[in-house]
């Protein structure tokens, strides 16, 4: 049997007005046409679809059986049209995006915001959670696109690309003797309170061995596994801080100050996103946004 989809159209049409003359209108064809494509429907399945009551045109049962399948079949079509429309225009999608603290809490925001007000139909998820997390998620396929910090291997199921290195900054309570200087040399911490992030960071390490290296020894009070956490112990006056330019940048209405760290001290941060996973348009465009947003951070010195 060799449906003709020109007479499932009509009928489709005939069944939703009840009447060939409108459905004739709507497909711009005659009257005549619309009856003859009805006809022609019926000799193929051997099936009377519909009888006459006077001016009117009752379907038959099998006519509504047959409905019910033809329409769910054109309400397909029509989606797949609506979608790609959608897609080629990109006024629907969704991003789902997964940082790790330090950048979650300030880059990332501006990012998700920059990028929302330029496609506000654009759903987007963004969840915060340590590096480990995020790798073995993007890795899986449950997020298009993470921030880590930067890893020193290859991790299984993800493609990695560095991100510029972004100068450490050190964060500083307004009145501190060092907000006066334009930069903060590290052998200026010597003696210092130093609110440090947590032994397992590797901007930690990098930062111990600087100080190691410079023959500074400072007073260690307070440990956290965020820079925020640190930034809002230095706002309390329990010492300084080194941290990411971004987190600085984002809590300045706390009463802080940040200088230029000298020599530099920097952070590696990188992008993750799934292995062999072709990108789509609404990814491309958020990368671009995150790449400007890196580039004047690693700038701002």
């Amino acid at each position: 049997m060799n449906l003709n989809p020109k007479q499932l159209e009509a009928f489709r049409h005939v069944m939703v007005t009840g009447s060939m003359t409108i459905a004739a209108e709507l497909l711009k064809v005659s009257q005549p046409a619309v009856s003859r494509l009805i006809k022609d429907l019926e000799k193929n399945l051997t099936i009377r679809l519909f009888r006459r009551e006077g001016n009117r045109l009752l379907p038959g049962a099998e006519a509504q059986r047959l409905y019910r399948e033809v329409d769910r079949f054109y309400q397909g079509i029509e989606q797949v049209e609506r979608v790609a429309e959608d897609l080629k225009s990109v006024r629907i999608g969704t991003l789902r995006i997964a940082s790790m603290h330090t950048l979650g809490l300030s880059l990332l925001t501006e990012g998700v915001r920059q990028f929302s007000l330029a496609r506000p139909s654009i759903a987007i998820s963004l969840d915060v959670r340590n590096s480990l997390g995020i790798l073995e998620l993007t890795a899986a396929h449950q997020f298009d696109i993470g921030f880590v910090q930067m890893i020193g291997s290859e991790y299984p199921g993800v493609d990695v690309f560095p991100l510029p290195t972004v100068p450490a900054v050190c964060v500083l309570p307004r009145g501190h003797p060092l907000a006066r200087k334009k930069a903060v040399h590290i052998t200026d911490l010597q003696d210092e309170s130093l609110i440090s992030l947590s032994r397992n960071s590797p901007f930690r390490m990098r930062l111990d061995m600087a100080l190691e290296a410079a023959g500074v020894s400072c007073k260690r009070s307070v440990d956290t596994t965020l820079a925020h956490s640190a930034c809002g112990l230095v706002a309390g006056g329990l010492g300084v801080t080194v941290t990411d330019p971004f987190t600085a940048t984002h809590l300045r209405g706390l009463a802080l100050v940040s200088r230029p760290l000298v020599p530099v001290v920097p952070f590696e941060f990188a992008m993750v996103l799934p292995a062999h996973q072709p990108r789509s348009k609404v990814l491309n465009d958020f990368i671009h946004v995150m790449k400007d947003l890196f580039a004047k951070g690693s700038n701002a010195t």
